[in-house]
């Protein structure tokens, strides 16, 4: 399991290495119905993998087996189930990269 380091940052990008693939990733805030969601684009080697992805608490990133990504993306909220929100990444939310075979 990696533990990928975020910024309590409405928005942000940074490449990063997972399971050996040049990665993007790029976390953005969006308000909808006066409640802020925070959302995903994940791409390897430039290549969008997805986009627009909802975060949740321990509800994996990749939808679809088929998506070219080994392995998997989690948020885990370290003080409850609440579903992440950018004021709370790296401390209380943290995203964790899961290899193929590794569990939580």
């Amino acid at each position: 399991m990696q533990r990928i380091p975020l910024r309590a940052a409405p928005n942000q990008s940074q490449q990063i290495v997972l399971g050996g693939q040049n990665c993007t990733l790029r976390l953005y805030t969006r308000t909808y119905d006066g409640t802020d969601r925070l959302y995903c684009d994940l791409a390897v080697d430039q290549n969008l993998v997805f986009g627009g992805v909802i975060c949740q608490d321990m509800t994996g990133l990749k939808l679809y087996g088929y998506q070219p990504l080994a392995g998997q993306l989690f948020f885990v909220d370290m003080e409850g189930d609440d579903d992440p929100v950018w004021s709370g990444l790296n401390d209380r939310f943290r995203l964790v990269y899961l290899e193929e075979g590794e569990t939580l």
